[in-house]
This record gives C-alpha cells, sequence and structure tokens, in this order.
C-alpha cells in the first residue's frame, strides 16, 4: 500500500472519532436539557416558599396565574361598595365604578393557568363567584334610584321580605320591617342599650324614611342576598394541587 493511501486511510479514521465524540458530547447535552429545572417562587401568610419544577410542562405565566387564582384572588371578589352607611354615602355609589372593576377582574381570572382538571374547575367557580358578587352589587346600587329592580331578579325570592317592603311606597310597613330588622340586630349585639339609643336619634330624625331604607338595604336586602352567592371554598386542598406542580419545594416560615 502507498503512503498516500495510508496517510488518506488514516485521517478518515481520525474523522470518524471525532464524528463519534461530538455525537456523544451532543447526546450528553440533550440529555442535560431534558432535565433541565426552573425555579419559581411564592408567598403564602407567613412563609416563603421556593420550588423546582420542569419547564416543559408550564411556564413560569402560568404558575404564577395559577398562584394568583388559588391566593391572589381568595375573598371579596370586588371590593367596589354598593352599600350606604350613612346618607352623604349614597351618592358616592358608582356603578360604573363596579363595572369597571367587574371587566378588570375577569380578565385576570381568564388568563392562562396550568391546565388539569383541578385547576380548571377553580377558574369556572371563581368565575361564577365574581359574576354572582357583580350582579348582586349592581342591583344594590341600582335599587338606591330604581327599588322595583329587586322584584324581579335571582336573588328576589330568597329577600322577599326586604324587596317588597323596599320597592313599596307603603311607609308604614318600611318603618315597621325597620323596627323588626332592628330587633334581630339588637339581641345580638354587644351594647343593646348603646344600639338602640342609635336607632332611636335616626328615627326621630327628619331622615327617619332614609335611614329606614339604608339600614333596610344595607342590612337587610344586601346581607340576604350575600348569603346566597356561591363562595368559593378552599379546604386546603389548592395549597396541597398547587404544591404537587413542583419536583421539590424549600419553605421559610416566621413564628406566627
Amino acid at each position: 500500500m502507498s503512503k498516500t493511501a495510508l496517510i488518506i486511510i488514516s485521517s478518515f479514521f481520525i474523522l470518524s472519532c471525532v464524528d463519534k465524540d461530538k455525537n456523544a458530547e451532543n447526546k450528553i447535552a440533550l440529555s442535560k436539557n431534558s432535565d433541565k429545572k426552573a425555579v419559581f417562587k411564592w408567598t403564602t401568610e407567613l412563609c416563603e416558599n421556593t420550588g423546582t419544577y420542569n419547564p416543559k410542562k408550564y411556564s413560569e405565566l402560568e404558575l404564577k396565574n395559577t398562584y394568583d387564582l388559588w391566593f391572589t384572588f381568595s375573598g371579596i371578589a370586588l371590593e367596589t361598595n354598593s352599600n350606604a352607611h350613612f346618607i352623604e354615602d349614597i351618592e358616592k355609589l358608582n356603578i360604573y365604578k363596579l363595572m369597571s372593576e367587574y371587566i378588570d377582574k375577569k380578565a385576570l381570572y381568564n388568563r392562562k393557568i396550568v391546565s388539569n382538571p383541578f385547576w380548571n374547575k377553580l377558574k369556572k367557580e371563581r368565575l361564577q363567584e365574581l359574576e354572582d358578587e357583580y350582579e348582586l352589587k349592581k342591583i344594590t346600587i341600582e335599587a338606591y334610584s330604581n327599588p322595583s329592580i329587586l322584584l324581579n331578579n335571582k336573588y328576589s325570592k330568597y329577600c322577599s321580605e326586604y324587596a317588597e317592603v323596599l320597592s313599596s311606597n307603603d311607609t308604614t310597613e318600611l318603618l315597621k320591617s325597620w323596627r323588626n330588622l332592628i330587633e334581630k340586630q339588637k339581641s345580638k349585639n354587644g351594647a343593646p342599650e348603646k344600639f338602640m339609643e342609635r336607632y332611636n336619634e335616626k328615627y326621630n330624625s327628619k331622615d327617619r324614611l332614609l335611614y329606614a331604607k339604608i339600614e333596610l338595604m344595607t342590612y337587610g336586602w344586601w346581607n340576604c342576598g350575600n348569603s346566597k352567592v356561591k363562595r368559593v371554598n378552599d379546604d386546603g386542598s389548592m395549597e396541597k394541587e398547587f404544591n404537587k406542580l413542583f419536583i421539590q419545594i424549600k419553605t421559610e416560615c416566621d413564628e406566627p
């Protein structure tokens, strides 16, 4: 065999070995990338949590939106006030502010989350809670200028006692219903004598019909309707399900 042929064969062998080494390196790199983990941090009442997760399963944004759905959005869905506690509060009730908040909150609730049966069900329940609370608050605000709206809505059948008297022009029944409400409240009040003093002061005022309407709206109609809003109940399963999204979690908590 000629010297030139030997050189060509040797070169081919060397290149072949280099290609094999590069292929092996690529396989190792791919293997490392497939095992890549990402980190997500979140806060609960007393704890700071850091979890590692597989970014191929869900994104950081999906985890944040899911955390918000569980933790940030718990409690009252809409903060816009729909009740008056004093006469001057009536003109502060703003249905446009309520509508704006509702639209913004609905958009937040509709963000992309981790998709599985548990979180999809929670999303649906949160949206229904938001819808119900919005409808009740909207009706309540509108009722101050149009009380007849209390008679024909999804809460009317549960709260007909207050809906009927508030939409009527019978002032005698209005004052009687107010007195009945006051008696119920007095029985649960820690200082019943002071409570009745405040009632008598309002009753003897020139604005007693307005006070009657305000208190029947706030402590009668609203409390009744609000008790019928189907609230999302967190029995601890939300946190457990959220923790399941992570490979490992480190938690640091303050003393309660």
